[in-house]
């Protein structure tokens, strides 16, 4: 199973491929995503959920490429993709409530209410640093994943991947 870190949200984001083409995918993922995250950030309960519409799918949408963006381009991001995530963090306010005090957000909407998590993940994960942060080695895969090893070496998002670039070298040797 793979290990799910503190960024997992934004990672998942950053993998997630046609999910927010229609406003059934975008709300089937953003469910699947919040009941996998642990520690993704918890909505405060007198906030409205949001209402999934194609405007809130082609928001999703305008997130994630502004944070592909920002990702790929982590030494000199655009001017337009820093806004996109600057307006993404503006749709919301994160406060403590509660005894014992828990840290909850609230949105300024409905879409605010899935906006601004996303938006806090990716910027979270642009403020680690991100050399921890890679892309995976496979030949037909593009996923990004969060390198925890000791020595900083993994190359592969996952197992199946780092086989399937390995198969061909046994098959060789024998």
């Amino acid at each position: 199973m793979e290990q799910v870190h503190a960024h997992g949200l934004a990672i998942a984001f950053l993998n997630t491929q046609g999910a927010f083409e229609d406003p059934v995918s975008a709300a089937r993922w953003w469910a699947a995503a919040q009941d996998g995250m642990p520690g993704t950030l918890v909505l405060d309960p007198e906030v409205s959920k949001p209402r999934f519409d194609a405007g809130l799918a082609a928001e999703m949408r305008s997130l994630q490429e502004a944070a592909l963006e920002a990702i790929v381009c982590r030494d000199a991001p655009g001017a337009s993709a820093m806004a996109v995530l600057s307006a993404g963090l503006a749709r919301g306010s994160l406060r403590l409530k509660g005894v014992p005090p828990a840290l909850v957000f609230s949105a300024s909407d409905g879409p605010g209410a899935v906006l601004f998590p996303l938006a806090h993940a990716i910027a979270s994960l642009l403020g680690a640093g991100g050399q921890r942060l890679r892309r995976c080695a496979g030949e037909t895969c593009a996923a990004f994943f969060w390198d925890g090893t000791k020595n900083g070496s993994r190359r592969w998002c996952r197992l199946s991947c780092m086989e399937r670039a390995r198969a061909p070298r046994r098959r060789l040797q024998r």
